[in-house]
C-alpha cells in the first residue's frame, strides 16, 4: 500500500487517542456493570437483559494496572490498537477500568462483551473465545531483591519458594502446572509486589518486564534494588469474548480484519513505538 493510502489510517489514529475511554468513573467498583446506550452509566445486570443494546457497539472491562498496555483509566497500547482496529470495521468500543481479575469474571459472566490483555493458554481457552491475531506480546522474568539466584526456568523453583505474582495474570501453561508446588503469594497492584520484594518477603516474583520498567521509572525509588533473573515467558496477547455470546464470533473477526489493516498500512508499529514498547514485546 502506497504511503498516500497510509496517511488516512495514521489520520484515524490521531483522532483516536484522546478519546479511547467512555467509562463512568463514579461508579462504585463493586457494582456489576452493564451501559445504557446512550450515557456511558452503569446499572446492574447482565448484557443479555439489554434489548436495546447495539451491536456495532463493544463494551471492553478494561484492565486498570497494566501500564503502558492499560492504564488505571483502561487507556494504554491496548486501547490505542483495539479501538482503531474496530473503527476501521464499522465498531466502536466502550470500556470499564477494572481490577484484571474483575474484568475475566464480567466477561465470563457476560456482564461485559470482552476484556483484553488476555494471555491465550490452555486455562483461558476453556472459558473464553478468542481472536487469531495477537494485540501484541509480552514477556515476563524473575525478579529478586539484592541478588539473582539460579533459576533457569520454573521448574529450578524448589517446592515450597515462596512465589510473588499479581492476582489473576497468567504466566503460561508450565506456570499452571507448577504454582501448586510454591507457597503463591498474589497480590492485587504491582507497588504491593514491589514491596514484598523489597523486604525481602519473596524468594522471587514474576514480572511483566515493561510494566515493571514503567512502575520503577513512576517511583523513583533509589532505595529499590530490582535485579532481573533469566525470562520466564512470553505471552501473545488477546482480547477475550464471551463464550456464550452469539456475536463474539464477529466480533472477534472484525477485530482480526481491523488488526490486518493496521499491519499492512505500518500504522500499528507506528503506535508500538509512540507508547515505547520494547523490541522483545513486538
Amino acid at each position: 500500500m502506497s504511503v498516500a493510502h497510509r496517511w488516512p489510517l495514521l489520520c484515524l489514529w490521531v483522532i483516536l487517542a484522546p478519546m479511547l475511554t467512555w467509562a463512568d468513573e463514579s461508579v462504585p467498583m463493586s457494582s456489576l456493570p452493564n451501559f445504557t446506550e446512550d450515557t456511558g452509566s452503569i446499572n446492574n445486570g447482565s448484557l443479555s437483559t439489554r434489548p436495546a443494546l447495539n451491536s456495532q457497539e463493544i463494551i471492553i472491562a478494561a484492565e486498570d494496572n497494566w501500564p503502558p498496555f492499560s492504564d488505571e483509566k483502561g487507556k494504554g497500547l491496548s486501547a490505542a490498537i483495539v479501538s482503531t482496529a474496530y473503527a476501521l470495521t464499522g465498531y466502536r468500543i466502550r470500556t470499564m477500568p477494572v481490577p484484571y481479575a474483575r474484568a475475566l469474571y464480567y466477561t465470563e459472566r457476560n456482564k461485559t462483551h470482552a476484556c483484553w490483555n488476555v494471555t491465550k493458554q490452555q486455562s483461558t481457552e476453556a472459558k473464553y473465545l478468542f481472536h487469531q491475531i495477537p494485540l501484541f506480546k509480552a514477556s515476563s522474568s524473575f525478579y529478586y531483591t539484592q541478588q539473582a539466584k539460579p533459576y533457569k526456568s520454573l521448574l529450578d523453583i524448589p517446592d515450597q519458594a515462596v512465589v510473588g505474582v499479581i492476582l489473576g495474570y497468567e504466566y503460561g501453561d508450565l506456570f499452571e502446572t507448577e504454582k501448586r508446588r510454591f507457597q503463591l503469594i498474589e497480590v492485587s497492584s504491582h507497588e504491593q509486589l514491589l514491596a514484598l520484594l523489597h523486604d525481602d518477603k519473596l524468594d522471587v516474583a514474576i514480572f511483566f518486564d515493561d510494566v515493571l520498567q514503567y512502575y520503577l521509572q513512576r517511583l523513583k525509588r533509589t532505595d529499590l534494588h530490582i535485579i532481573r533473573g533469566e525470562l520466564n515467558y512470553i505471552s501473545e496477547i488477546f482480547v477475550a469474548f464471551n463464550k456464550q455470546d452469539p456475536l463474539s464470533p464477529q466480533r472477534a473477526a472484525a477485530l482480526d480484519q481491523g488488526l490486518r489493516l493496521l499491519h499492512e498500512t505500518g500504522d500499528y508499529q507506528r503506535m508500538l513505538e509512540q507508547f515505547g514498547i520494547s523490541s522483545t514485546t513486538k
